[in-house]
């Protein structure tokens, strides 16, 4: 951390790189708009630069970033409805070379059945979700975060996980 609070570019390569795919799937979820997403996670990037001489260790660097995409997201939320992407939209990726058309799809539609049985889940089984899984937080550190022990976090979890089994049932997927 001293070497990012000195703004060594070594020291935030590594810090993009561990982070950067947690928080684009963590607002992926969030907005449901690649494109945002990507435009969001870079945000948390450029604010965690520009005031990480204000961070102290009491929690984790992952943690903290985290803080920030999710204020980020409730930012972009409330300036627009965010919608989800159109099943329909041609997406670059589908037709690249060097990707496989049909694994690309699965895995797009899989993407749309979880973002469908999330919305179903109440707001709290949902951001432990997204946090535990998508952000890769610890217990304690949702814990945290949500004013909560880790063991009612865990318990939490656990509860979550099979309402969203059973949202994803409800929905009749069987990914």
């Amino acid at each position: 951390m001293r070497r990012a609070q000195l703004f060594e570019e070594a020291a935030w390569q590594m810090i993009y790189d561990r982070y950067y795919p947690r928080l684009f799937g963590y607002l992926y979820y969030r907005v449901r708009d690649p494109d945002l997403a990507e435009d969001l996670t870079a945000q948390v990037f450029e604010r965690a630069v520009k005031h990480i001489r204000r961070y102290r260790h009491k929690g984790s660097l992952g943690a903290w970033l985290n803080r920030i995409a999710h204020n980020l997201a409730h930012d972009a939320y409330r300036r627009q409805k965010a919608r989800p992407p159109s099943p329909l939209e041609l997406k670059e990726e589908w037709i690249s070379a060097d990707s496989d058309p049909a694994a690309t799809a699965i895995r797009n539609e899989s993407q749309q059945y979880l973002a469908r049985a999330l919305d179903r889940l109440t707001p709290e089984q949902r951001e432990v979700i997204l946090l535990r899984f998508i952000a890769r937080l610890s217990a304690p550190e949702i814990g945290r975060r949500l004013g909560k022990s880790p063991g009612a976090i865990k318990s939490l979890q656990h509860r979550a996980l099979a309402a969203l089994r059973r949202e994803l049932e409800a929905l009749q997927y069987h990914g």
